[in-house]
C-alpha cells in the first residue's frame, strides 16, 4: 500500500461532515480513512465506466458481423494494392 504523503483540503458543511462522521464510526474507520476509501471507489466505478464500451444491439450485431466475416478491401483500396504489387519487385 502506497504511504500518503499528499494532501487534500476539503471545505464541507456542518451537515455533511456530520453525516460522513456518523458513517465513518458505523464502518469503524477515521474520518479520513471513510472518506478516503469512499472517494477512491466511486473514482474507481467512474473510471470504469468510462472504459467501458456499450453497444446498441443494432450496433452489436454489425461489430459482431464486422469480425466474423473475411476482410474484403474496399474497391479504392484494392486498386491501390495491385498497383503497388505491380510496382515493387520481389527478388
Amino acid at each position: 500500500m502506497a504511504v500518503a504523503s499528499d494532501r487534500l483540503d476539503l471545505k464541507l458543511s456542518s451537515d455533511d461532515k456530520a453525516l460522513l462522521m456518523q458513517a465513518a464510526t458505523i464502518e469503524g474507520m477515521s474520518l479520513a480513512a471513510f472518506v478516503r476509501s469512499a472517494a477512491k471507489k466511486q473514482a474507481s466505478e467512474a473510471i470504469l465506466r468510462e472504459r467501458q464500451l456499450q453497444l446498441s444491439q443494432r450496433d452489436f450485431d454489425a461489430f459482431h458481423a464486422a469480425i466474423h466475416e473475411p476482410f474484403r478491401p474496399a474497391p479504392p483500396l484494392e486498386e491501390a494494392l495491385q498497383r503497388a504489387r505491380s510496382q515493387v519487385k520481389r527478388a
